[in-house]
């Protein structure tokens, strides 16, 4: 868009100081994933990327991870995306920014890119889909852009070209109806822009004491209405889902749904440390010199291959039960069933106890490490995951009844929360990349 007369660039560049820093911390934001995160390029992993690092997915927006409503702002699908994104706030920004104010300029940069932000969360609330862009935030500069745009018309000052405005937009909604652009976004993005360059306009009339608290009222106003909206709209049954698909997964991982699901070299370490703990070697064979039952701590070290794989997991193993206790300790928190949370129990026990068994494969036994109480932990967790029922112990039976709870528990978390789970990893402050 062309801007009234031609200014020189140092000039535009200080009219125009927040689309500047806005363009860094865009580029920045890209840079920086790409540096610390490889999946960033790779096209086979970025969803999984974008999904840890805040891009908006609404189901795990609405079911209360709502810090994904700003943090998409500034992510970018790839090279092309961000630079198509950065020419229009380029363009936009040099043009309307030196027309107000900086902090209403970026006060409707940033609630119109939560708007559009928020908008897709509700129109695609039952759908994993991964937004991110700071398109929805253009967008509201567009509807400013427009707002100024109409009102100079009127008035016969220079004004913004309306019909270049329109056209833009028309290509632009176009465009979504063809190409995986979220024009949900787009729309809220556009909308809540023009209604904030409207207030604006009518601050200009104000007194400047009047102006300012007219602006940081409809501002307040907007924030409020969005944290309304987002609340309104929580759904804590698929929050709930969530969480049970995420302590499933992770169940998997330690190898309680078979090789296919299992970490890679998991279900080898558990069949070894389990023949070793019954007093067998690796190799199924008895241990020599040895008793049954007499198993000690130190022969878990024959399970230590001393390969790349068995470093892996020693890196890595203690991160999943940390997970698997922390999953287990959220969904005691959401369910009242007696049965379920026995359940519960009994994977808390296991998780608590097994890193220190792994411990004594690959380091210094704990001194205190008890291996028929975490046989006992392991075999109640295999009971209560394959329906059989854990042993009460003292000739009392089986609780078959935690086992069923469980089971269903873990099941119904429904194909969306498990598939949002399986696509996504963890948030980038509780993983260690």
């Amino acid at each position: 868009m062309p801007s009234p007369g031609r200014p020189s660039l140092l000039p535009a560049l200080r009219a125009s100081k927040i689309t500047l820093l806005l363009v860094i911390a865009n580029v920045a934001v890209y840079a920086g994933l790409g540096f610390v995160d490889t999946r960033a390029f790779e096209t086979l992993s970025q969803g999984s990327f974008l999904i840890d690092w805040g891009a908006n997915v609404p189901p795990l927006t609405l079911s209360g991870e709502y810090w994904r409503l700003f943090t998409s702002m500034f992510l970018h699908v790839g090279f092309a995306h961000l630079a198509m994104n950065m020419l229009a706030l380029w363009s936009l920004g040099l043009v309307l920014e030196p027309r107000m104010r900086w902090p209403v300029f970026l006060g409707i940069y940033l609630l119109s890119g939560l708007c559009g932000s928020l908008t897709t969360a509700l129109w695609n609330r039952g759908e994993l889909m991964v937004s991110c862009g700071a398109s929805g935030a253009i967008l509201g500069l567009f509807g400013a852009a427009l707002a100024y745009a109409l009102r100079d018309r009127r008035t016969g000052r220079l004004h913004f070209p309306v019909r270049n405005l329109m056209l833009s937009l028309v290509l632009t909604f176009g465009a979504g109806t063809v190409f995986s652009i979220d024009n949900a976004a787009h729309a809220g993005g556009l909308v809540c822009g023009f209604l904030l360059a409207l207030v604006a306009l009518y601050s200009e009339k104000l007194r400047p004491a009047a102006a300012g608290a007219t602006l940081s009222v409809a501002g307040l106003a907007v924030a409020a209405a969005l944290v309304a909206v987002a609340s309104a709209n929580h759904d804590q049954d698929l929050s709930d889902k969530l969480a049970a698909a995420r302590l499933n997964r992770t169940l998997q991982h330690l190898g309680f749904d078979g090789y296919a699901t299992a970490l890679d070299g998991v279900k080898t370490l558990d069949s070894c440390i389990m023949r070793v703990m019954m007093g067998d070697a690796p190799d199924g064979n008895p241990m020599p010199d040895r008793k049954p039952g007499e198993t000690r701590v130190e022969d878990l070290r024959q399970c230590n291959r001393n390969d790349d794989r068995s470093g892996v997991l020693a890196r890595f193993l203690p991160a999943e039960f940390a997970h698997c206790r922390a999953q287990a300790a959220d969904l005691r928190d959401r369910v009242t069933r007696q049965a379920t949370l026995r359940g519960l129990a009994i994977i808390d026990r296991y998780c608590t106890t097994q890193p220190r068994v792994q411990a004594a494969v690959f380091a210094p036994a704990p001194a205190d490490l008890d291996l028929k109480a975490a046989y006992r932990a392991r075999q109640d967790v295999e009971n209560l995951l394959d329906g059989t029922g854990v042993e009460i112990g003292d000739g009392r039976g089986t609780d078959e009844e935690s086992s069923k709870a469980i089971r269903e528990l873990l099941r119904g978390a429904g194909p969306l929360a498990t598939a949002v789970v399986e696509e996504s990893g963890c948030p980038y402050w509780s993983c260690r990349r």
